[in-house]
């Protein structure tokens, strides 16, 4: 069974995606504009009243937490295939007003605008020229900075500084995703992402067919992937079997391949933050491989079943 969830933020998110630094340091938070899978999920198994009991073991961290509350979300154990047609959690769409955007990074494109963008991939690296692309691309969200400091009260004395990143967005907002459960779904508020944030989710009546046709892709959240090596063949990193070609993500005069680090989010369950993995960053265009086992693909990379991953699938052409 599968439903649209609607997640209306009700004040700035902390969506951080790495610890902070240790006691000598300043540390820098570093956030996504958009709520991770793992966030999503988590707070979706609150508001359902999700007990999670698993041993959790920080130094051989093996994806109990997970694994146990996609048992129960779903009735079914997680699969840890590299691709997948039916992510638990596919999304997110921006919906503002009654338009819904693609986003990349703080910023967004309007769904019909897909293909345009994704041919701007293929001209950028054809030599030709790509400024208008700039034009179709909206500002939603942005990132501030508030500095902290953690105290040690016995010896009242500093014992780090630390800055952390929250994302307001510019207009009033639905983040949209189709989530495939068992369960049936009430509306109220969550905690969202860090420091207890607020956002208000509501299940909808509404559809969403995802599109599942062409060979190229926007990834929509970000591609988890591993390689032991600083530079690989796209054929030798693990998590992008089904990944022909990588052509980047826009940061607004060029398309670049980027790999950023992408932390799993904060365990409620286990008290730990679980670990950080290397990704392609959300609005990276990709383009498939043509094959049996990728054709129906929504959703690629590590945890791919999750939602990390998920696509917005482009066909230039007949398919």
């Amino acid at each position: 069974m599968s439903a649209v969830i609607k997640l209306r933020p009700l004040e700035p998110l902390h969506l951080g995606v790495r610890n902070l630094g240790g006691v000598e340091g300043f540390s820098i938070d570093e956030v996504v504009h958009a709520p991770l899978p793992s966030t999503v999920l988590g707070a979706i198994g609150s508001l359902l009243g999700i007990n999670i009991d698993c041993k959790c073991d920080s130094e051989k961290y093996d994806l109990c937490d997970l694994r146990e509350l996609i048992n129960q979300l779903t009735g079914t154990e997680l699969n840890l295939d590299t691709r997948t047609g039916e992510p638990v959690l596919w999304g997110p769409l921006i919906e503002v007003g009654d338009g819904r955007y693609i986003p990349i990074g703080n910023r967004s494109l309007k769904e019909e605008h897909a293909r345009e963008y994704v041919g701007a991939a293929i001209r950028y690296y054809r030599g030709e020229d790509i400024e208008d692309l700039g034009r179709l691309l909206i500002s939603y969200a942005y990132a501030w900075s508030k500095v902290g400091i953690e105290l040690n009260e016995e010896a009242k004395t500093v014992n780090r500084m630390f800055k952390t990143r929250y994302v307001s967005y510019k207009h009033s907002l639905n983040l949209i995703y189709l989530l495939r459960a068992g369960k049936k779904l009430t509306n109220g508020v969550v905690r969202l992402g860090g420091e207890g944030r607020l956002a208000m989710l509501s299940a909808s009546d509404e559809k969403i067919d995802p599109p599942r046709r062409g060979d190229y892709a926007i990834a929509l959240q970000p591609v988890l992937i591993y390689s032991n090596k600083s530079t690989a063949d796209i054929n030798e990193v693990a998590g992008l079997e089904c990944v022909e070609e990588v052509y980047g993500v826009f940061d607004g005069e060029k398309f670049k391949v980027r790999v950023i680090d992408i932390g799993l989010g904060f365990s409620e369950a286990c008290r730990f933050r679980r670990p950080m993995l290397k990704a392609l960053p959300q609005g990276t265009v990709i383009r498939l491989r043509n094959s049996d086992e990728c054709r129906g693909a929504l959703a690629v990379g590590l945890l791919s079943e999750l939602g990390y991953g998920s696509l917005y699938r482009v066909a230039l052409g007949p398919y």
